[in-house]
């Protein structure tokens, strides 16, 4: 007797009305230059029965099926068809144990053109073009030719440089717009997704789907943008090239496949690596400095804590300059968006008392009372990390009073240092495990209505928490140590510092190394191989796609997280060891290798995502700027005490001076004060300077939007030119006095 073959492939029925057709992808190829560009997945398998709605089934008895709005797969091919996209279904390779159904998702120039036309895309002018028509103005419309032209050449653009108009489907302006996708083609690859992704979600004339509801509620398993691989392979090849400096990526490129959300993650990061080398150099020169004995150490500390604020400064607002520039090349200069309702958003339905609309509604009173029960479970977190911190240095402290200590040939080795450094990454890493299973939790708790929302705060609970988690053992020792606990070994706070800022530092390089280069590796082998069951390589490029790593906003968040915590690593604390920007300097220079490969090899295409700035981020480094004024002046005050005896004085080193202060001096704490005072001060006063004489937007950016504006009223809005009337003299016109005694 024959063993039952394994079951059939349940594939979703498709009605006729959904008109799926089959459609060839080198012809589409040969005649738009691109084929697919969105993939929906469904589950191809039926949905388990509940145990109840088994019985049923197994008596024949009828069952009351529950209302649902959510729509089938059916209703969703038919109604992506009739929002006039054209759709493919896929069925997984041969070789592949997956039961999923692959919907690819393409829109034709015209239906893309005229969703673009509706949301107000912003596209680039051709700018031979645009200067053509400002020549020739439009006497039709009673505007004579307005030419723009910089004769003293101020201004790094030329006026039609970057000038970016909404798209409109009118006649008369589709010569202007530059052509930027294949086969003279108005759109992009990432453009094209946006406007696919408009569509499918618009309510009125689209799809009026909501993707990630259909998600959270597992009618679509997943959905993503699919890779344009000739794109891509350029984009790779010029990317990816081993020996590139920081400065030579192709951003623009970058920007134009992946969007400015993930373009701007890449500009930061080459642009932050690229100061770094300065400031590494400055910090290597000092390093060797300290360990010559050619200047004392106080002054070392000195130099090297006044350079790192400044530097600091400079490089925040220079980067908000190099900002403003990209968004103008990019066109996102004034971008906004209107925010779906996330699909985990609850609340009672109501109607509107704008519109009359049903819609959610979500107590005030409620919003606050979970948004406090939320900050006081991330205060007790934090408490409990103060708490972990406490103990581990009281470890050291009886590890000092016991004398544990090893000998290494001559040398004998306090181990209480070491221990406590171990303790306390064992501590970071604990914590951020614990962190990372509660924090999502409480920020869905906290019922946010929009996505921008939901990573606001996510952002803000999570930079906090990870600062205190991150800096709690070193400002422990920096501002706490000295006063209570045993004295630091041999009385240099300092060198326990730095041994402690160098273990955790280190290990969190090479942990960085092991998330960003082997877990990914790791992952995406492991899930195509549990989903084919076989070694058989992957046949289909669609399901080889499918079976890479998704690429959410987490994703960003954590590589966004990573930089901010090294940054305070190195500004807060680069007194202790100069050498601190060389191993930052080393750390981007991987990240930057890592991160690229990363999201090209191991990962989907992410949904392009607009943005004008890094957003909150900049903010995070803003604060821990400020907050480095307050730890490179204080950390001196507290961490080298050298006794000399034989005066009874103490040398103690400030960040902003060296001071020698005789201990049996009663004015010395007042000195001390002043001179911590002074230096905070004078920092202060720099960084508001920096703030208010050098603007976020430099000039000729600030410029050229005003031209961009200009153009607009008259290229697309047509808006005619003032007519002011002409008096003009005929001379047969005569003024006569006129007499004040006679009658008007």
């Amino acid at each position: 007797m024959e063993s039952p073959g394994p079951p059939p492939l349940y594939t979703p029925a498709i009605s006729q009305d959904a008109n799926i057709v089959d459609v060839d992808d080198q012809l589409l190829l040969c005649q738009d230059g691109y084929a697919w560009d969105y993939i929906l997945v469904f589950p191809a398998l039926p949905q388990p029965m509940s145990p109840l709605g088994e019985v049923f089934h197994r008596l024949h008895l009828p069952t009351k099926k529950a209302k649902t709005t959510t729509p089938t797969v059916d209703e969703i091919c038919y109604r992506l068809k009739k929002a006039g996209l054209t759709l493919k279904l896929a069925c997984p390779s041969a070789s592949s144990s997956s039961r999923h159904l692959f919907c690819l998702v393409r829109g034709s120039r015209q239906i893309l053109a005229r969703e673009a036309d509706r949301i107000d895309l912003l596209m680039p002018m051709n700018k031979d073009k645009l200067r053509d028509a400002s020549h020739r103005g439009f006497p039709s419309c009673g505007i004579a030719p307005f030419p723009i032209d910089d004769p003293l050449h101020q201004f790094k653009l030329s006026p039609y440089d970057s000038i970016y108009f909404r798209y409109t489907c009118r006649d008369d302006m589709q010569p202007l717009y530059a052509k930027q996708g294949p086969h003279d083609a108005l759109f992009t690859s990432s453009q094209r997704i946006l406007l696919l992704e408009s569509i499918m979600t618009n309510r009125h004339g689209g799809a009026g789907l909501n993707l990630a509801k259909l998600k959270h509620s597992n009618v679509v398993t997943t959905y993503f943008s699919l890779h344009d691989v000739a794109e891509l392979s350029r984009v790779t090849t010029s990317w990816l090239q081993w020996g590139q400096y920081p400065w030579q990526q192709p951003l623009h490129a970058i920007q134009r496949y992946f969007g400015s959300r993930i373009g701007l993650y890449f500009a930061f990061l080459g642009y932050y690596t690229t100061w770094l080398i300065g400031a590494g150099a400055v910090g290597l020169v000092l390093w060797l400095v300290e360990l010559s004995d050619r200047l004392p150490k106080d002054i070392v500390v000195a130099i090297t804590s006044t350079l790192v604020i400044i530097w600091a400064t400079i490089f925040l607002k220079s980067w908000k300059r190099r900002a403003a520039r990209l968004a103008l090349e990019w066109g996102t200069s004034n971008f906004s968006t209107l925010e779906q309702v996330r699909p985990q958003y609850v609340g009672q339905m109501l109607p509107s008392p704008v519109t009359g609309q049903p819609m959610l509604y979500f107590s005030k009173r409620e919003k606050s009372r979970r948004r406090c029960l939320t900050w006081l479970l991330l205060t007790c977190l934090i408490a409990l990390v103060a708490a972990v911190v406490t103990a581990i240095f009281y470890l050291q402290f009886v590890m000092l009073e016991r004398g544990y200590s090893i000998r290494v040939g001559p040398t004998e080795v306090v181990l209480a240092g070491p221990v406590t450094s171990v303790a306390n990454i064992v501590q970071i890493h604990a914590m951020y495990y614990v962190y990372n299973q509660l924090c999502e939790a409480m920020n869905e708790y906290e019922n946010h209505r929009t996505q921008s929302s939901h990573e606001g705060s996510f952002i803000v609970k999570s930079v906090l928490f990870h600062a205190v988690n991150n800096f709690a053992g070193l400002f422990y020792i920096t501002f706490v140590k000295t006063y209570v606990g045993a004295a630091c070994a041999g009385n240099d706070c300092m060198g326990e510092l730095r041994l402690y800022l160098l273990m955790i530092f280190c290990f969190q390089l090479a942990n960085g190394l092991v998330h960003d280069w082997v877990v990914p590796h790791v992952r995406v082998l492991y899930s195509q191989c549990r989903a084919r069951g076989t070694s058989a390589a992957v046949s289909s490029k669609v399901e080889a796609q499918f079976y890479l790593l998704d690429y959410s906003w987490r994703v960003t968040f954590n590589e966004y997280l990573g930089l901010a915590m090294k940054f305070g690593f190195t500004i807060l604390f680069l007194g202790a060891s100069p050498a601190m920007s060389l191993l930052t300097l080393l750390n981007n220079l991987i990240e930057l290798r890592s991160d690229s490969t990363n999201l090209v090899m191991n990962h989907r295409r992410p949904l392009p995502r607009q943005a004008s700035t890094c957003g909150q981020w900049t903010t995070v480094l803003e604060y821990l700027v400020t907050l480095s004024i307050l730890t490179n002046g204080y950390d001196s005050l507290v961490f080298k005490k050298v006794h000399e005896p034989e005066n009874r004085r103490f040398v103690v080193v400030y960040a902003s001076n060296a001071l020698v202060v005789n201990t049996n001096d009663p004015g010395a704490s007042l000195v001390q004060l002043r001179a911590f005072g002074g230096f905070v001060t004078a920092m202060l006063v720099v960084r508001y300077g920096v703030t208010t004489w050098i603007k976020d937007v430099p000039h000729d950016v600030a410029i050229q939007l005003k031209r961009q504006a200009f153009l607009a009223t008259k290229v697309y809005v047509r808006e005619a030119d003032d007519v002011v009337p002409v008096y003009e003299s005929t001379g047969s016109v005569r003024l006569l006095p006129v007499d004040s005694a006679s009658p008007v």
